[in-house]
């Protein structure tokens, strides 16, 4: 079953023509906003306006989303948005301390002169590792017919082991 409060959405759209005027990979803006290799990506193409305004959407859209479960010091520098093998685009969680906590998934558009990304977040259980490690050791003291139900179904309490 889908919990909700688990699940964050956001959304941005931006002008492209905001962006033009960056026409520079060491503009301050720029070197606030984006990592090394955004900008490199994003200034090796012709049309980079267009690209930086769909990274700067993803980014605003991660934020959204991920603001949405009450984490407040998030800031763009904890997003990098990168291509998957196949093209997709990615999001890379630069924050140490947020990216054990969220996964996000995004999709990105442009066209002449608008850019669009949508992201989806998703709260990771963080309690697993240490659920997983107490269900060891307590396992570690039964033998298998007298193991407990409660440690044959996983963290969800749905599904044998």
């Amino acid at each position: 079953m889908i919990d909700f409060k688990d699940i964050g959405a956001g959304v941005d759209i931006e002008e492209i023509e905001r962006f033009e005027k960056y026409s520079t990979a060491n503009s301050p803006f720029v070197l606030r906003i984006f990592t090394k290799d955004e900008i490199e990506y994003c200034f090796s193409k012709k049309n980079y306006a267009s690209h930086l305004a769909a990274r700067y959407c993803a980014k605003e859209a991660c934020l959204k989303a991920v603001c949405s479960f009450g984490y407040e010091a998030v800031s763009y520098a904890d997003f990098e948005i990168y291509h998957a093998r196949n093209g997709a685009p990615e999001v890379r969680i630069l924050n140490e301390t947020l990216a054990p906590k969220v996964e996000l998934k995004i999709s990105l558009s442009h066209n002449k002169t608008n850019a669009i990304c949508y992201a989806i977040a998703h709260k990771k259980p963080f309690e697993l590792d240490y659920i997983e490690g107490y269900k060891e050791s307590y396992r570690n003291n039964f033998t298998k017919d007298e193991e407990p139900e409660e440690l044959r179904r996983d963290v969800y309490g749905s599904a044998e082991i």
